[in-house]
């Protein structure tokens, strides 16, 4: 029997209930606390809830938790009221009254977390001082949201576990030596997973830039925890791991403002000092006028004799970092040399051998 009405007494003022009449003032007394407790949970919805989401915050955190929370409170006033009303009734079962108390804290942490599980915009907000860039990159956004729901899920799951009696400490000393295990097992992806965070915080690049990490050279395509994709210029796809991006040197050309134009212009030993000074000045003048280059850092000098050519330096910085253009220009400039060296009638050199014979007399 769960109800026992021996020796049951109620006290109201004077009045004194006793038996059955005494049960049914326990039982309307406990449906009053239940009916307040849904009183409660309507004022929450209706009135508390709308007015503390109209006020301004100082901390940025406050209406995410506030409006994450608000379906959460609201059960957990009308479970209150419910625990509370059953709570006030005899019961027989001695250890009933136990039972109901474990089983209201485990449901209170159980809705409690969920409320901070529905806060996961929280996490955003460690970006907050971060770059635009970095405050918009979905992937990392995704990171933190999906770390902090799993944080909450594992503390809700060992908070409700605790209350319910069960040995934690040894669960987490199991589970500390099963995650050492994995750990150990799976190093290299871990650290792929922190070099790819390091990526993408400290944005040495960015999806489209034209990088050279070692060897591969190309065009960032797309980046993740693991990896980053590079098409090379004949469009093949390499995969480099995170890690070893960031054991690396890495060149991204997107990040400076112009690219090198530099060769040496080999003319023939037959050009004279005259022709040559002409050709250096006429190259110079056209590096100076052209709209392409960088104007006070353009060089053209005479560096050295060669084997068979006679070398002039010509040096520039074209006003871009597309590597297209870049292509263009370069070959635009390329053309106007041609055409000045036609003009000041000097040849191009390329590699020669005279062979002497020597006739003996007879």
């Amino acid at each position: 029997m769960i109800f026992s009405i021996r020796d049951l007494g109620f006290e109201l003022g004077p009045f004194l209930l006793e038996g059955w009449l005494a049960l049914a003032a326990r039982c309307v007394c406990a449906l009053a606390i239940f009916l307040a407790g849904s009183l409660v949970s309507l004022l929450l919805r209706k009135k508390i809830c709308p007015a503390l989401r109209g006020r301004t915050w100082h901390f940025a955190a406050t209406p995410i938790l506030l409006r994450s929370l608000e379906g959460p409170l609201e059960r957990m006033a009308v479970f209150t009221g419910f625990y509370l009303a059953l709570a006030s009734l005899p019961w027989a079962i001695a250890s009933l009254p136990k039972f109901l108390l474990t089983v209201y804290k485990v449901l209170m942490t159980l809705l409690f977390c969920k409320g901070l599980y529905q806060a996961s915009d929280v996490a955003d907000l460690l970006l907050a001082s971060c770059s635009p860039e970095i405050r918009s990159n979905k992937t990392l956004l995704s990171l933190l949201n999906t770390t902090y729901k799993v944080l909450v899920v594992i503390l809700g799951v060992a908070t409700a576990a605790q209350i319910a009696g069960f040995p934690i400490g040894s669960i987490v000393a199991g589970a500390g030596l099963v995650g050492l295990t994995i750990s150990l097992a799976a190093q290299e992806s871990a650290s792929n997973l922190f070099s790819g965070i390091v990526i993408l915080l400290d944005k040495p690049f960015s999806v489209g830039d034209w990088i050279t990490v070692g060897d591969v050279e190309g065009e960032v395509i797309d980046i993740n925890f693991r990896s980053t994709r590079i098409r090379s210029q004949d469009k093949t796809v390499s995969i480099v791991t995170n890690s070893k991006i960031c054991s690396s040197t890495v060149q991204n050309a997107a990040l400076r403002t112009m690219r090198p134009y530099k060769f040496t212009l080999g003319v023939t030993y037959n050009t004279t000092r005259p022709q040559l000074e002409q050709l250096m000045a006429d190259l110079k003048k056209m590096l100076d006028e052209s709209p392409y280059t960088e104007k006070g850092a353009n060089i053209v000098r005479l560096t050295s004799f060669g084997d068979s050519s006679i070398n002039i330096l010509v040096s520039a910085y074209l006003k871009t970092n597309a590597y297209a253009v870049f292509l263009e220009e370069q070959n635009d400039l390329n053309l106007n040399i041609m055409d000045i060296m036609q003009k000041d009638k000097v040849d191009f050199a390329f590699p020669s051998t005279s062979v002497y014979i020597e006739r003996s007399g007879s």
